[in-house]
Order: C-alpha cells, then sequence, then structure tokens
C-alpha cells in the first residue's frame, strides 16, 4: 500500500499548505518533462489531491483507502480561470512567442487572488458594522415595524453572500495555480540566425591564428 505521507516526504499532521509546498518541491523532478516518469508524477499528484481535500485525507487516515475524487464543478471553476487568462493573452496585441505564458498566467492569476482577498476583508467588515448598526437601531414608537433594521438585515445577509462567493473564487483560482503546475508550454521557437558579420568576423580571426602558428615554426634564413 502506498504511504501518502512517506510519498510528499511530510508527516500525518501536515497542514494544507505543507501539502502544497511538498508537492510542488517534488514535482520540479518527478514530472516527465524534468525526466520523471509518468508513473512516478501521477502517484505524486494522486497523494496531493488526497491530502489536500479534507474528506478524501480523513477517509485515507481512518481506512487507508484511496477515494476517487467526486465529481464536481470545482476544478471546472478553475479551468474557466485558466481559459480567461488564456483568452486574454490570446487577443492581447503582443507576441506570444516571446512571452513566459505559464509565468504570465500565473502572476495574473496571484494578483486576483490578492484582491480578492483583500475585497473580502472590506466586506467582512462591512458585515460587522452592519450588525452593530442593527443591534442599536430602535423605533421611538414601540411596537410598531422596525423598517431600518430590516434594511441592515439585508445588507449584513447580502454581503454575506458576496463573502462567500469571492471565498469560492478564491479557491477556484488556487486550484488553478496547482492546475498549472502539471503544465509547460514548451518552447519550439527556432533558433535565431547567426549573425553573418560575426561568423565571418570569427573565421577571419581563426584564419590569422592559424598563419600565425604556420609562422612561428617556419625556420629562419641563414644569416650570409
Amino acid at each position: 500500500m502506498i504511504d501518502l505521507y512517506r510519498l510528499l516526504g511530510i508527516k500525518r499532521g501536515a497542514t494544507k499548505e505543507d501539502v502544497r509546498r511538498a508537492y510542488r518541491r517534488k514535482a520540479k523532478v518527478s514530472h516527465p518533462d524534468s525526466g520523471g516518469s509518468v508513473e512516478a508524477f501521477s502517484a505524486l499528484a494522486t497523494a496531493h489531491d488526497v491530502l489536500s481535500d479534507q474528506d478524501r485525507r480523513e477517509r485515507y487516515d481512518t481506512t487507508g483507502e484511496i477515494e476517487p475524487a467526486r465529481p464536481n464543478n470545482f476544478d471546472g471553476s478553475a479551468i474557466e480561470v485558466i481559459a480567461h487568462k488564456l483568452g486574454l493573452i490570446i487577443h492581447a496585441e503582443h507576441d506570444v512567442t516571446s512571452m513566459d505564458i505559464g509565468a504570465v498566467i500565473e502572476q495574473a492569476i496571484r494578483e486576483d487572488i490578492v484582491s480578492r482577498k483583500s475585497r473580502i476583508a472590506s466586506q467582512i467588515q462591512a458585515v460587522e458594522r452592519a450588525g452593530c448598526l442593527r443591534a442599536r437601531v430602535r423605533r421611538k414608537a414601540n411596537g410598531e415595524d422596525n423598517a431600518l433594521a430590516r434594511v441592515l438585515d439585508w445588507h449584513e445577509r447580502a454581503t454575506k453572500d458576496h463573502v462567500k462567493k469571492n471565498e469560492e473564487a478564491v479557491r477556484a483560482m488556487e486550484r488553478a495555480l496547482e492546475i498549472l503546475e502539471g503544465y509547460s508550454f514548451a518552447d519550439d521557437r527556432p533558433p535565431p540566425p547567426v549573425d553573418e558579420v560575426a561568423l565571418a568576423l570569427h573565421d577571419t580571426v581563426q584564419a590569422l591564428e592559424e598563419l600565425a602558428a604556420i609562422l612561428n615554426v617556419q625556420p629562419k634564413a641563414a644569416v650570409s
């Protein structure tokens, strides 16, 4: 039976971030593009997927069984993130042959994550403020409907919904980064043309060196 923890080189109490770092470190040498085997990289990816999923990890820890990934829309959302970034690159007026596509996409996604997390922090503060105001608002006439309280309740619910959606978006973007780790954009561009002037200069210097060597070994003329 495969020990997923030993495969990644981590302890059983490792956090999800520990799992991610260990996977990234080992993937660099296990990926087929880096000389690794398909089987080894597949096993590594399985260890990462299982130990990153709380439910699958708990089942593995309890029974030792590796539960197959359940089909859901989570990876679909991550692929949509990647597709969006690729679309921006495809339709941009730039020469993609000179770009490190993987790095460009990864950087764009990381910037989006930072932006989303900042938005989430602001929205959480807004929820807290709405709750505080809700606790303070009073009707001057007792027994009548508190319209302001209902409005604040609505704001709180709506903002919580936005927080949830942004958190889901962050998780999808983080998953997109994990998916991108398994891919690379090979550089199949032809080598740049040789500078003919530099080549001719090199040939000339080499010919002069050979001529100098010949002259140095020629016997000197006898002095009469």
